[in-house]
């Protein structure tokens, strides 16, 4: 096939023509015409843009002024405003010197909120009932101990007070409102998107400012419809549109109005009030506005077949900056052009039908390759790689030549996708790189390649290696090498060094085991040598943290250009972020994991009565869900977790009782009824060594008195017996036990009626919060009889404010707070009928789950880590629903959070570390579990899964002393049926 070139095409065809003389005095004209009304339009645009900067300075920047004085104003400081009238009447001055102020209005961080909103509207005078003679709405929100109270009432012109305006179950918060929260969060001035005004109807803007103080927001709504009219009244032509839009495509004004009708508000009766559809123009102008909102721009466009010119300029008010487009419809800017052309066209266009045939006929042989690299090279922009199109031939050598290139570049994009795909798949660092040199050797056809790493800035490298033909897989590593190594693995780091690409030669091994491993299986042939391309990895910011190196056989006198290492060069780009990234997040894995296992080491530190609770947890949840996974029949055949899913099970378990860092020690330790930070025992014990001392005394004082020897000393003897066998009884009452009857309740409250003598003042050498409860009652004149054991008003620890109870509100914790936080009272704690802790402590101890929920769904956990607040939260959960926090039952929680349930409740029974009791035995941890299982504590199938499994035997092995490991009754506890589940089959035995 003869090839020729385009260019002699174009001659053979266009040269003997008068075609582009006559296009050209066609085209000559209408661009000098268009030209001339083009700059007339300029000037035009030019001057509207100026009117329409005068008029948005004249509002935006004098609000946005005020806003900045208001805000600056100490009478605004805070919502303790000292003259409230006079503030209100400066409002009142400034909207009747501005109309288009439609309200001024202050929010405080207390959710307090005082309005004064100008009614100049019908609509808003008819939506509020406002009477004949009310000029404005003053509208506030005051939050005091009884909660918000909100009014509002209609002012006069003087404001005077003519009217109020109930709303029972009215709730407003400022704090609440998006122009509240953006000026708070930015500082400055901020302005709002535009937006119908509720009262009024019309639509406008906020600018708002955060108070000086930093206390509050201080903010006012503008009227947008006189800019509107404006720009309705500058249209030179009947289809011209105007508009201003900020930097987001906000409309601000348009002189159209239902184009200045915010977008939410088309849809309800405000788009029936509106004149008509939006123009379809108006799309392209606020894409313009927001791709030219930095400089002037003029340019064209076409929208259902009717062309437009549009001009667009930047409108800069104060802090913000708007921009203004003009569209105007070409046919009716260039009206009196068309007709100039037209006769022009006429004259032209016999000469132009003489050349159309020869024209045709020349431009089918050239146009159906065209059109076929045309389709190809669409489906190239689009990633369309499903079809491959046959071959691409043309008799012009340059569409020949262009059709091999597409398809080349075709195949070579087609492959870089993938690989590129692969590449961000892969979350292996190791499989990453590899999979990066095998793909990398067989684009670029070399013989060998090897990827240098490092870890330790570059100081030294580890090579990884493969060869071409080799099974796929088949990698070895070199190294460790760096730049004092000698040998080829010298010369490699050298290279890296460079930050280039650098081409190394090598005729033969000569015994480097590097150069060996590289070119292991080829020989060289006669005028042959080693050629390697080392390319350096570089990362986001620059530094080398690795490299690539090719390795190619080539002539002796060839040479490798860099050129010809582009694609290795871009795959190696991409391989340098995809190795940092992968690297980055199994490094910020290690570190998210080290910092969960510090906080459940804080935790565990701080008592040595659960020192490894938290650690020993995560070894029964892991071990459970691992053999639930394992398992392939029963009720856990088909479960299976995903890689995240495990490890939104190994942060749960870790974190399952992080609330615990909220919580007391001496609570979590309270080894005794009366401990403290200290045993309140001995403080006890010597009242009654006082109580001993006093009949010493007596004995003493009768003999002085001359009384009966032998009496007296029997008394005080009697006295000593009867106080001896009280105190015992007192120190046996406050060891915690399963059960305390009545009658020692009642025996101890007598004991506490003994009085005994303070000569010293109770209030002195103690803390302000101790001598303030001790002020909730008289002070007693010295010195003063007081019982041995009381329940005094000072005793009493009342709840304190605090974020975290905030936060608690509202997740439907069924835990019954106590009416205080603690109760110190002697007898009080004394008379704790089971255990050590009163109900206040309880309270204090469980509600660290609430703590843990709370303070686990505050973290920002993404994908299957969600699950971990759920995890976490339900391990005092019973099935039957009688648990806590939430009271869940069975099928409210998921498998992982009955199993960590299982785990937490096996570990606490077996644990050597608790004050308030002794471990517990293998047999009689699981027997108590058999029970928790009967009477709907525990799920039956997660219990009888750990108990076949053996897990808890392996668990023992390692953490239990061996004086609690036992032969357990597995046998009897895995026949136990629920209360009110039906009878089953016998079960598997362990």
């Amino acid at each position: 096939m003869v090839k020729r070139r385009l260019d002699t095409h174009l001659a053979l065809v266009f040269g003997v023509t008068v075609t582009l003389a006559l296009a050209g005095i066609v085209f000559l004209v209408n661009n000098r015409a268009a030209a001339i009304l083009e700059d007339a339009t300029g000037t035009l645009f030019a001057r509207m843009a100026g009117e329409s900067r005068s008029h948005i300075d004249k509002s935006f920047n004098s609000l946005d002024l005020l806003t900045q004085l208001f805000a600056a104003d100490p009478q605004l400081g805070s919502p303790e405003i000292e003259d409230r009238g006079e503030l209100i009447e400066r409002f009142r001055i400034v909207m009747d010197t501005m109309p288009y102020t439609s309200a001024i209005y202050v929010g405080y961080d207390n959710g307090d909120f005082l309005l004064l909103r100008h009614l100049t509207s019908d609509i808003a005078r008819r939506n509020l009932g406002a009477r004949a003679d009310a000029a404005y709405l003053l509208q506030s929100v005051t939050n005091g101990p009884g909660g918000a109270e909100a009014g509002f009432t209609f002012l006069d012109g003087a404001l005077r007070k003519v009217g109020t305006l109930d709303r029972p179950g009215f709730s407003y918060d400022p704090r609440q409102r998006g122009w509240y929260m953006e000026a708070m969060a930015k500082g400055g001035p901020i302005l709002t998107q535009p937006y119908r005004f509720f009262a009024t109807a019309e639509t406008g803007v906020t600018i708002a400012h955060r108070l000086a103080g930093g206390r509050g927001v201080v903010g006012i709504d503008l009227s947008l419809a006189d800019l509107s009219s404006e720009l309705k009244r500058m249209k030179s032509t009947p289809s011209s549109e105007i508009l201003i839009a900020d930097e987001s495509g906000a409309v601000i004004a348009a002189s159209s109005a239902n184009v200045a009708t915010p977008s939410g508000l088309r849809s309800g009766p405000a788009a029936r009030r509106a004149e008509g559809p939006v123009p379809p123009v108006v799309p392209f102008m606020l894409a313009a506005v927001r791709a030219h909102l930095e400089g002037t721009q003029a340019d064209s466009f076409s929208e259902h077949g009717r062309r437009w010119m549009i001009h667009v300029a930047p409108l800069a008010v104060g802090p913000w900056t708007f921009g203004m487009a003009v569209a105007m419809p070409h046919d009716e800017v260039m009206a009196g052009v068309r007709s100039l052309v037209a006769t022009l066209g006429w004259i032209s266009l016999a000469l132009i039908l003489f050349v159309v045939v020869a024209i045709r006929l020349t431009a089918r042989a050239v146009s159906q390759p065209l059109v076929a690299i045309a389709h190809e090279a669409d489906a190239i922009q689009s990633f369309n790689f499903k079809d491959a199109p046959d071959e691409i031939h043309s008799s012009v050598a340059e569409i020949d030549t262009l059709s091999r290139a597409i398809r080349n570049a075709r195949l070579t994009i087609q492959r870089f996708i993938e690989i590129g795909r692969a590449l961000s798949a892969e979350r292996d660092p190791d499989l990453l790189v590899r999979r990066l040199l095998e793909e990398t050797i067989n684009l670029t056809h070399s013989q060998a390649g090897v990827i240098l790493l490092s870890e330790d800035g570059c100081k030294s490298f580890i090579g990884i290696v493969h060869r071409r033909g080799e099974p796929l897989g088949a990698f070895a590593t070199i190294g460790p090498f760096g730049a004092g190594s000698v040998g080829f693995g010298g010369r490699l780091v050298h290279a890296l060094a460079r930050r280039t690409v650098v081409h190394l030669e090598a005729t033969e091994t000569g015994g480097d085991p590097v150069l060996a491993q590289l070119t292991e299986g080829v020989t060289l042939g006669p005028g042959e040598v080693f050629r390697c391309s080392v390319i350096p990895l570089l990362d986001r910011g620059d530094e080398t943290i690795g490299g690539l190196a090719l390795l190619h056989r080539t002539a002796l006198e060839e040479t490798v250009s860099d050129d010809s290492l582009d694609l290795a060069r871009a795959l190696s780009g991409n391989a340098a972020v995809a190795i940092e990234t992968t690297l980055a997040l199994k490094s910020r894995k290690a570190l998210l994991d080290a910092v969960i296992r510090m906080v459940a080491q804080a935790i565990d530190a701080k008592s040595p009565y659960t020192n490894g609770h938290c650690q020993r947890v995560p070894v029964l949840t892991l071990g459970l869900v691992r053999a639930a996974c394992e398992t392939r029949e029963g009720p856990f055949a088909g479960f299976a977790l995903s890689p995240e899913e495990w490890e939104a099970v190994d942060v749960a378990s870790w974190l399952h009782d992080c609330g615990k860092l909220t919580t007391a020690e001496y609570v979590i330790d309270k080894a005794t009824k009366l401990e403290t930070i200290t045993d309140r025992i001995h403080e006890i014990r010597m009242r009654f060594e006082l109580l001993k001392s006093a009949a010493e005394t007596a004995y003493w004082k009768g003999l002085a008195e001359g009384g009966d020897e032998p009496a007296l000393r029997a008394e005080r003897d009697r006295t000593w017996r009867e106080l001896d066998e009280e105190f015992a009884f007192v120190a046996e009452c406050n060891m915690g036990g399963e059960f305390m009857e009545a009658e020692k309740i009642e025996r101890l409250k007598r004991i506490a009626g003994r009085r005994w003598r303070r000569t010293l003042d109770d209030r002195l050498g103690v803390s302000a919060v101790e001598r303030g409860r001790r002020a909730r009652g008289p002070e007693p004149s010295l010195p003063t009889e007081e019982p041995l054991l009381s329940d005094a008003p000072h005793h009493v620890i009342a709840h304190f404010p605090n974020q975290l109870d905030a936060l608690e509100r509202g997740h439907g914790f069924t835990l019954a707070r106590p009416e205080n936080r603690l109760n110190l009272g002697e007898i009080y704690n004394l008379s704790i009928a089971r255990g050590t802790l009163t109900a206040e402590e309880r309270y204090e101890i469980n509600r660290h789950i609430t703590r843990t929920i709370v303070m686990l769904e505050a973290l920002p956990f993404s994908g299957p880590l969600t699950r971990v607040p759920e995890y976490a939260a339900a391990h005092h959960e019973h099935m039957d629903g009688t648990g806590y926090p939430r009271s869940l039952r069975r099928d409210q929680m998921s498998e992982v959070a009955r199993m960590m349930a299982i785990a937490d409740v096996f570990e606490a029974l077996t644990a050597a570390d608790r004050p308030y009791r002794k471990a517990k035995t293998l047999s009689e941890a699981i027997r108590i579990m058999g029970a928790m299982k009967r009477d709907n504590h525990l799920d039956p199938d997660l219990l009888d899964l750990f108990l076949a499994s053996g897990l808890w035997r392996d668990y023992a092995e390692r953490h239990l002393r061996l004086d609690q490991i036992d032969e357990p009754d597995i046998e009897a506890v895995l026949a136990i049926r629920p209360v009110g589940a039906p009878e089953a089959a016998a079960p598997a035995t362990a």
